[in-house]
Formats: C-alpha cells, sequence, structure tokens
C-alpha cells in the first residue's frame, strides 16, 4: 500500500500522529525533521540560524524526495507545503493526511516549545501563517482530519479507516 504522509501546521501532532500510527500498522516511519537533523548533523534551530530558512527549505524538499513509496508513515515538516514542487511531489503520492488544528490548540500545545525556531520568532505572525498555508494544506490532501479534543489514537483510527475506505 502507498505511504501515508502527514502534513498539516507546526503542533498539529503530526510527529505523535505518525508514531501512533507505526505501532498500528506496523509500518516503517520517517519524520522529515529528523532525516535532516540526521542527514546534515545539526539541530533545526541551528539550521535556521547558520545557514536560514531558504537552505532549510531546500534540506526539507531533498528529504522529501527521498522518503519510502511504500508502507511507512511519514511525517513532514509543517512548512514543506511552501514549496509548489513538494506540494506536486505530494499529490503524486496519494494517502497525504491534513491534520487540521484550530489556532486555539495550537498556541495550546505550543506555549512551552522552545525548539521551533518560526514559533520562537516574535517578529512572525503565526496565525496568519497558518492562515496562509492552510489552502496549501488543503490543496494536496486525499483526507482531512480534526485533531482538536482528540487523542492520539482517536486520530489514528481516523487515519487508518479513511485510507481502508
Amino acid at each position: 500500500m502507498k505511504s501515508i504522509y502527514l502534513v498539516g501546521f507546526m503542533g498539529s501532532g503530526k510527529t505523535s500522529i505518525a508514531e501512533c500510527l507505526h505501532k498500528a500498522l506496523g509500518w516503517g516511519l520517517q519524520d522529515t525533521d529528523q532525516m535532516i537533523v540526521d542527514y546534515y548533523q545539526m539541530s533545526i534551530p541551528t539550521i535556521f540560524e547558520q545557514k536560514g530558512e531558504a537552505v532549510f527549505r531546500k534540506y526539507e524538499a531533498n528529504m522529501l524526495h527521498n522518503t519510502t513509496a511504500e508502507n511507512t508513515i511519514v511525517a513532514t515538516g509543517g512548512g514543506i507545503i511552501e514549496n509548489e514542487e513538494n506540494r506536486q511531489w505530494l499529490i503524486n503520492q496519494g494517502n497525504i493526511i491534513f491534520l487540521q488544528t484550530s489556532w486555539e490548540e495550537i498556541e495550546r500545545r505550543l506555549q512551552h516549545d522552545s525548539s521551533r525556531p518560526i514559533w520562537n520568532n516574535q517578529s512572525r505572525d503565526k496565525q496568519k501563517l497558518l492562515e496562509d498555508r492552510t489552502p496549501k494544506y488543503l490543496e494536496v490532501a486525499s483526507h482531512v482530519i480534526q485533531t482538536d479534543n482528540k487523542t492520539e489514537e482517536m486520530i489514528a483510527s481516523e487515519i487508518i479507516s479513511n485510507i481502508h475506505a
């Protein structure tokens, strides 16, 4: 079966849900952010600080295009859909799940998270960024799953039901 790609804004639960799906389905697990850290031997905040967001986005596209095509759960970075080429590539993969999360829920989940360069950049309007990215997530999505007020297990179960429907 084709791999499952999880897309959504930071804090939508892509990594956690990917781990839950990995356990439930017994499929492989890849996380584009972790792939970047492993391959380039730098943390994401360090890449942003030393090389900038544009270089990070190139690294991200490279990792996306090196994910496994079958029987793998792939958690992507929140900004992966910013690149038109990435969006087209994702559309051609099939099972793209948009984990749609409200602004209020994202704020609640990330209020104490200091590991995200964009979230911690006080000059960025993150709510506007979410609004700008949402149509791009919808463009690539084969399924949209609302994540507010649901456990990881509930979301994973909903995804499995959707892809087997």
